[in-house]
């Protein structure tokens, strides 16, 4: 039994000083006063931290010098698992960008098998494409584009929502029975890479989607005629997510989005293999991306994942989108773990809750420790 004390908890649902939180196994048990503390826990001090729940990645690509994409087994997860947790992220949805279909299936249960011996920390999959608009696919390979087949929507709709937790389509190309399909089995149906009009976005999102991806990025801009995609998500209001990273979305649509969005607005990084190594360059979509300055680009300027860790996307929305610490933590964990559905067990400091946890320097803001399934690991920065 462990006791976390002397800092402030932000809870996901309030902000406590003077409190502790209790810790057994792998659950937090008690959220108390630090008068009472019982007796036999040992006391951790956290020398005034921030304590919070641990990040939740709905969209990582990858990280330690391995893609998903590029080795779709059980070891690149276990490498992915063991790079990110220094940053904070106790859970995530490996993402597989696209590729030929025989990808998705391997995934698919690759992810199955994962989930059972390590479902706390892989919560799902995030399959963004192949089944979007050739216009708007970014670094995506333009070759492994392609229509939504029978088989293939089945096949996800079969494998459930354990193992599929979101699936990016572009609006316009997904038929409204596949949606069905996705829906009730379901699997987040998120809009992204897309050039669909602002009218037949804000149907879908009515009909079935719930969620858009990467907001800006994949998608047509913000016009007077035409408020595309954008647009559909400011008056609809779904599950969205968006990469703070300076690079992606300039920090003043970042702050405009929030104020629209509010608590419907979560961070991801959309990072990639060179996050946590000194790689300068990589493959992606069968492109040369090459890393500087803390942006991945081709040669072209087209911008190809991220740089961005969850850590990094707190500071960010704090010191350059003038968003509220409380904010910036709920939206790289209780709101990603809303979205999802997976905000009974995840996201909250409170009894019966995964013991996943992140304690931050308070005025940095980096990360000291991490606690992941009761177990706390001391960051080296």
């Amino acid at each position: 039994m462990y006791a976390l004390t002397n800092g402030t908890i932000f809870t996901g649902r309030e902000i406590l000083t003077d409190s502790a939180i209790i810790i057994e196994n792998k659950h937090i048990i008690n959220v108390v006063k630090t008068s009472a503390i019982p007796p036999q826990a040992e006391v951790i001090d956290l020398n005034k931290g921030v304590l919070a729940p641990g990040f939740i990645d709905l969209q990582l690509n990858g990280c330690g010098g391995r893609f998903f994409n590029d080795n779709i087994s059980e070891e690149t997860l276990d490498i992915m698992t063991e790079k990110i947790l220094p940053t904070g992220c106790t859970s995530f949805l490996p993402t597989l960008i696209s590729g030929p279909e025989k990808d998705i299936v391997k995934a698919l249960e690759v992810v199955r098998k994962y989930r059972k011996k390590n479902g706390e920390t892989v919560l799902g999959l995030h399959l963004e494409g192949p089944y979007i608009s050739h216009k708007r696919r970014g670094i995506h390979n333009p070759d492994m584009i392609k229509q939504p087949s029978n088989k293939t929507i089945s096949l996800i709709a079969k494998y459930g929502a354990e193992v599929t937790r979101i699936c990016t389509v572009a609006p316009e190309v997904v038929d409204p029975r596949h949606l069905e399909e996705l829906v009730k089995a379901g699997v987040r149906v998120s809009a992204g890479h897309s050039s669909v009009s602002c009218s037949l976005a804000r149907k879908m999102f009515r009909t079935g989607i719930s969620m858009a991806t990467h907001l800006f990025n994949g998608m047509e801009s913000l016009q007077g005629r035409e408020p595309s995609l954008v647009g559909a998500v400011y008056l609809e209001k779904p599950w969205t997510g968006i990469i703070a990273d300076g690079v992606h979305v300039s920090w003043d649509n970042i702050e405009l989005s929030k104020n629209i969005l509010k608590n419907k607005l979560f961070c991801i990084t959309d990072a990639t293999s060179a996050v946590g190594t000194d790689i300068t360059e990589f493959v992606l979509g069968d492109q040369t991306v090459h890393v500087k300055d803390g942006k991945c680009a081709t040669a072209e300027g087209t911008i190809g994942g991220s740089m961005l860790t969850m850590d990094k996307a707190v500071h960010n929305c704090v010191n350059h989108a003038n968003i509220e610490l409380s904010e910036a933590l709920k939206m790289t964990s209780l709101y990603p773990a809303r979205a999802i559905g997976v905000d009974s067990e995840y996201g909250i400091i409170a009894p019966g809750y995964h013991a996943d946890l992140v304690i931050l320097h308070h005025e940095s803001l980096k990360v000291r420790s991490v606690m992941k399934n009761g177990e706390l690991h001391k960051i080296r920065n």
